[in-house]
């Protein structure tokens, strides 16, 4: 675990996030816990050598792994009120399928996975709220970012946040399964405004950042969105050649998995594409 200010620390060592940890005089916060059972209770047994049992565990989006992780520890949650919302509307059945679909990827999780039951939020937040534990307070923020429920835990006394896989500079970005990307980008072009961050811990990949390096995260969103616009209009034919030069382009490094991740995205925005176009009285977007 590395302590990257004052008793805020981050944890690398349990993929695919990177988790965090802010202590302070009245208990310690989470940032988010490994879906995978056995990284959970390993990072929670760090969490209490640290720092003792946390007051709370923030996730820091709705997604289908964050709903697992969840569930995985009896400790109350902070959350966007889509976190809450998506845990509502599982039935015994529903819920079940979704911890399915978790198993399927990593089936030498089975038997404890499929034993888990769903864990609500004790606190929910829709917009921003400060939590004062610290002076400055915390800072919780609602952001449209990489999937629903997407949030950010910000130490103004630090001028550091966790952004959650909203921000992800090394690899790219989960276009595959945010609600909407033209709100994404938008994002991060108010947050380059924000120039009273300085670091930034990513969801996934090297952490912590400088504010400066989001701004590749940007160029790339702003070159899948034109491309996929292109792409809408010629029925996909280049999609997967498209999604090589990309790969090439920002993430050459990391090969193939970079490639596979990138189609995912293209494949997802010219959806986006075509469902705006298709839905009345919906503007057209506007190019970046």
């Amino acid at each position: 675990m590395q302590e990257i200010a004052p008793g805020i620390f981050v944890e690398s060592a349990y993929p695919p996030y990177n988790l965090g940890l802010i202590v302070t005089d009245h208990g310690s916060i989470v940032i988010d816990i490994p879906p995978r059972p056995s990284h959970a209770w390993a990072w929670q047994q760090q969490v209490e050598e640290v720092a003792g049992k946390p007051r709370y565990a923030v996730l820091t989006d709705a997604s289908l792994e964050r709903q697992i992780a969840a569930s995985l520890w009896n400790t109350p949650i902070i959350a966007a009120e889509a976190m809450l919302r998506t845990l509502l509307t599982y039935d015994e059945r529903g819920w079940r399928e979704m911890l399915q679909v978790y198993v399927a990827q990593h089936p030498e999780e089975a038997d404890e996975v499929l034993r888990i039951k769903p864990h609500l939020p004790t606190l929910t937040l829709d917009k921003h709220f400060l939590l004062h534990y610290s002076t400055p307070p915390l800072e919780f923020e609602n952001v449209a970012g990489g999937a629903p429920g997407s949030m950010w835990i910000v130490a103004p006394k630090h001028s550091l946040f966790f952004a959650g896989d909203t921000i992800v500079v090394d690899e790219p970005a989960l276009l595959e399964r945010t609600p909407d990307s033209k709100a994404w980008l938008n994002t991060l072009s108010t947050l380059a405004r924000r120039t009273t961050i300085r670091h930034i811990v990513p969801g996934r990949g090297k952490s912590p950042i400088q504010h400066s390096d989001i701004e590749t995260q940007r160029e790339f969103m702003r070159v899948m969105r034109r491309t996929a616009r292109t792409l809408a209009g010629r029925n996909n034919f280049r999609l997967s050649q498209c999604a090589q030069d990309l790969g090439q382009a920002f993430y050459n490094a990391q090969g193939q998995k970079a490639v596979r991740r990138i189609r995912a995205g293209l494949e997802h925005l010219v959806a986006e594409i075509h469902q705006t176009k298709a839905t009345p009285g919906e503007e057209g977007e506007n190019s970046e």
